[in-house]
């Protein structure tokens, strides 16, 4: 779980808890830095932003009565050690020790409620969290968060209704407060294209899934083999739920479909599974066609993360479908840098690409609160230190660290120091620990991708423009240039952004058990639907799936599902 604060945070999707099945893929860029690393200066030299218009929480600091208090965490390396770490004990007397789950998190939390022995503050998934206020084990922080939370107030607007519980109104714990602007440039297309393959073909556009059909056809032919292995045109993964993840997604946003998990939700909210919706399966109708000449990988289809990278760090996948990660590292480190990818964003002919309006709240049902137990010792204490932990100045702390040392400030914007790149390089594992910049989900600040403070600038480091661009190849850079693109996210079609009804976690039991069997269905019609070597019998293939899902209660659950936009929309009008 906790490495879902790490780069490449996913994107939280509408009706989490019914449909997608995600995964945790680590992206694998390298990291570049166009200046020498520079000696890190003492933490202390520059503790606030200048940016904060609050006064200094140091020169307050001897106001701030030490205590400490207990928290979960399942990281093995948390630590209250770091510099940013002391320095928030200097600004607020806080002193957190951690209590490390191990094993499933989900199943500690639940031992933990059964025998009362629970830290006094807890990161806690919206579920298990009924559980926890059932057995009254968490505190209604209402009261406390309006006597003792003034910046907590500030930051959602003096409005704590995202907060409330849906049974009794009450508070039951934090998420992120809401921010102002979301500008995500970790954003990317869905198929990515080897810079190599880019460069032989004299850098063409990239419109249509004919024109990289010809770019790879053409490379693989005059390049049968890389590095003593056979030339994979099209590639990634499949194993269990990732045929379903990497397979559906490439499919939807060719389609044009926005991300409303497993739904296609029309403009009256209609909501239906969009197996079945017009230019669904055209993604996959091209893949029975590559598999044909020979481009496709048919392994993909069931093959493991760990076999498709190795056949990506040997330079010989020229395409990657789906999203995910890529090898850009590796590749990188084993000096194929020229065969790293860039990614592209195509939607078929005809169709118009939908977005979903980018949230700028916290993903309720989708994210874990901040919650105080019966247990805790002075929980007003604790309210205090969250509310100090509000202030801007200790949000850019968290966020970012120490001017100086961390970032810098050039034309009034944060940007990471080469001495925080080369901390990344040259110690991933530990590297969020050992800096001091793993607290965010802990303090319940901003860590959204591409969320803002109040200042205007990017909540956390690793989404700004600064990072993404000390940590790209310049391979890459330069291929981007070549296609008018600073970012990846640069390459995006720009679609017509649709506001839909905020519904995690609306589902019923019933439509849980039906998307795991349909999806069952679907994993197992799809290989046939690619491998058919009879294009006429396509459809057909496809028909059987929907006949099947039918008779196990699609309509009625499509109808559940529309019931539940619609009553999201009439709530959220309110």
């Amino acid at each position: 779980m906790w490495k879902k604060s790490k780069l490449n945070l996913l994107s939280v999707l509408l009706l989490t808890a019914i449909m997608l099945v995600t995964a945790c893929s680590k992206s694998n860029n390298g990291a570049e830095s166009s200046q020498s690393a520079s000696p890190s200066p003492s933490p202390t030299a520059s503790g606030t932003a200048s940016a904060s218009a609050e006064p200094s929480a140091s020169a307050t600091s001897a106001e701030k009565t030490p205590f400490t208090f207990t928290m979960n965490t399942d990281n093995p390396n948390m630590n209250w050690s770091s510099d940013v770490a002391k320095e928030i004990t200097k600004r607020t007397g806080a002193t957190i020790k951690w209590d490390i789950i191990t094993g499933d998190f989900r199943t500690k939390m639940n031992v933990w409620l059964a025998a009362g022995d629970y830290p006094e503050v807890i990161n806690i998934h919206d579920n298990t969290l009924q559980s926890y206020i059932q057995a009254k084990a968490v505190l209604d922080l209402t009261d406390l968060i309006k006597e003792h939370g003034p910046n907590i107030m500030k930051a959602y607007h003096n409005d704590l209704s995202l907060l409330q519980d849906k049974n009794d109104g009450k508070i039951y714990g934090l998420l992120q407060p809401p921010t102002d602007k979301v500008n995500d440039l970790t954003q990317k297309g869905w198929i990515a294209i080897q810079t190599a393959v880019l460069k032989e073909a004299g850098y063409p556009q990239i419109k249509t899934l004919e024109d990289v059909h010809k770019i790879v056809a053409d490379y693989a032919k005059k390049n049968p083999e890389i590095g003593g292995g056979k030339t994979i045109g099209f590639s990634n993964f499949g194993e269990a739920n990732m045929l379903y993840n990497n397979f559906d997604s490439a499919a939807r946003q060719y389609a044009g479909f926005a991300n409303t998990a497993g739904y296609y939700v029309d403009d009256q909210l209609n909501a239906r599974y969009r197996f079945f919706e017009p230019g669904y399966t055209d993604f996959f109708k091209f893949l029975n066609q590559m598999n044909k000449e020979g481009l496709f990988d048919p392994e993909s289809l069931v093959q493991t993360q760990e076999q498709f990278t190795t056949k990506c760090n040997q330079g010989r996948v020229l395409v990657i479908f789906g999203g995910g990660s890529d090898c850009n590292g590796s590749l990188e480190s084993n000096n194929m840098a020229d065969h790293a990818y860039v990614w592209f964003d195509i939607v078929a002919p005809g169709k118009t690409k939908m977005v979903a309006t980018p949230s700028k709240e916290a993903n309720r049902g989708g994210e874990m609160w901040l919650s105080i137990t019966k247990n805790a010792k002075d929980p007003a204490r604790i309210i205090e230190f969250y509310d100090d932990m509000f202030k801007l100045e200790n949000q850019i702390l968290i966020g970012w660290g120490f001017e100086g040392k961390h970032y810098t400030v050039e034309n009034g914007k944060r940007v990471v120091t080469d001495w925080l790149v080369d901390q990344y390089k040259t110690h991933p594992d530990t590297f969020w620990e050992d800096v001091g910049l793993g607290y965010a989900r802990q303090m319940s600040t901003n860590y959204g991708a591409g969320f803002t403070l109040s200042d205007g600038d990017y909540a956390m480091w690793q989404y700004s423009e600064s990072w993404i661009s000390k940590t790209t190849s310049p391979v890459v850079v330069d291929t981007l240039a070549k296609y008018g693109a600073k970012t990846q996210s640069d390459l995006l079609v720009k679609g017509v952004e649709k506001t839909y009804p905020r519904t995690a976690g609306k589902g019923t039991d019933e439509m849980k058990k039906f998307n795991t069997d349909a999806i069952a269905e679907w994993g197992k019609t799809l290989p046939k639907f690619i491998l058919e070597k009879d294009p006429a019998k396509l459809d057909g293939i496809w028909q059987g799936l929907e006949k099947t899902l039918k008779e196990k209660g699609l309509d009625k659950i499509n109808q559940a599902a529309t019931q539940i936009y619609q009553d999201a929309a009439k709530e959220a009008a309110k």
